[in-house]
């Protein structure tokens, strides 16, 4: 028996019916394979526009097509996990930035309690009519320690008398700063 299910010995008719039989049954495997192989080689030409293959070489073998595929796919994968995580980091920092701006915006008290980067409160009174001391969270995913020295447009001398670094700590990559501004009228 072939592959196709057909044998010559089962068969009860002439030798010639059968062989045309046989022949009915190559032909239609044969024009199947040909189809299953057309398309294939359309996926493969819709797969080569998908992925960049580089100007190494302008001829791809199948096993180097998918194989090159494979990593793009990896390499694409990993920027959406990198764009969610910062995704994730934004929404974050958007939602403590609007309670902070609640915060500010709320009913102006004489004693302000502020938290800090660490979760500590911490308290201050307004003494000075022409002093006002506003405590800042800022919390960035590019915010470098070498950053905090830039924040006041005065010199040295008052940035140590105006502008204080309160905390510095990190979560994965995440800093978190907390600094002290003062401004006078």
């Amino acid at each position: 028996m072939d592959n196709l299910g057909f044998s010559l010995r089962n068969c009860k008719e002439p030798f010639f019916l059968c062989n045309e039989r046989l022949a009915g049954k190559r032909s239609t495997h044969n024009e199947l394979e040909k189809n299953r192989r057309a398309h294939l080689r359309l996926c493969l030409e819709r797969l080569k526009v998908l992925i960049p293959l580089g100007p190494d070489c302008t001829r791809h073998t199948t096993l180097g097509l998918l194989n090159k595929a494979k990593a793009h796919i990896k390499k694409l994968e990993e920027a959406e996990r990198k764009s969610q995580h910062q995704l994730e980091n934004l929404e974050r920092e958007q939602r403590f930035l609007k309670r902070r701006l609640e915060q500010l915006q709320g009913p102006q008290e004489m004693e302000r309690i502020r938290m800090d980067s660490i979760g500590s409160t911490i308290s201050s009174d307004r003494s000075d009519s022409e002093r006002e001391e506003i405590e800042v969270d800022v919390e960035s995913t590019e915010f470098s320690h070498g950053e905090v020295d830039n924040i006041s447009t005065t010199s040295i001398s008052d940035i140590d008398d105006h502008s204080s670094l309160q905390s510095i700590g990190s979560d994965e990559g995440y800093s978190s700063a907390s600094v002290k501004l003062s401004f006078t009228s």
